[in-house]
C-alpha cells in the first residue's frame, strides 16, 4: 500500500471509521509500534484494545498479501477518504452487518483467489472484534 495526497469523498465521523482511518494510516507512516496508534485504540477498547489492534494489523497483513494491485491510502491528517480507503471499510462494514453479496463483491475486487479466504478470515474477525466493543461501521449500501 501506498500513501497519496489524492483527496477522495469526505471521511466519515462515526468513531469506528475514526478509529479504522486513523490507524491505518498511522501504521502506514509509522508502522505497527507506533504508541498513537496503541493509544487510539486504547481509548477506544479499553483493556481489550491489544487484541483489536492485533486483529487490524492481521487484516492489514492479509490484505497487503492478497492485494490485486498497489492500495492508496491518505497519510495522516487527511479529512478525506481515497476510493481504496472506502472499500476497506466497506469490506469491514459488510463482513460486521452481515452483507454476503456485497463482502463477496469486496472480497472479490480487493483480493486475489488463492489468498482470499485470509483475507475475508481476517476481516470477519477484525468486524466482530470491533462490534463487540460497541464499534461498528453504517450499514453499507
Amino acid at each position: 500500500m501506498q500513501a497519496t495526497l489524492k483527496p477522495e469523498p469526505e471521511a466519515g465521523h462515526d468513531p469506528c471509521t475514526q478509529l479504522l482511518v486513523r490507524s491505518w494510516r498511522l501504521i502506514m507512516v509509522r508502522g505497527v509500534e507506533c504508541p498513537l496508534v496503541t493509544h487510539e485504540f486504547r481509548c477506544a477498547c479499553g483493556l481489550d484494545g491489544r487484541e483489536v489492534l492485533r486483529a487490524c494489523c492481521a487484516f492489514l497483513c492479509a490484505l497487503a498479501f492478497s492485494q490485486r494491485r498497489r492500495l492508496w491510502v491518505n497519510p495522516p491528517g487527511e479529512p478525506r477518504l481515497t476510493a481504496d480507503e472506502t472499500d476497506m471499510l466497506r469490506l469491514i462494514a459488510a463482513a460486521q452487518n452481515g452483507c454476503a453479496p456485497l463482502l463477496d463483491a469486496q472480497l472479490s475486487g480487493l483480493a486475489r483467489q488463492p489468498l482470499r479466504a485470509a483475507l475475508e478470515h481476517s476481516v470477519r474477525e477484525l468486524g466482530a472484534l470491533l462490534q463487540a466493543r460497541q464499534l461498528r461501521l453504517p450499514r453499507p449500501a
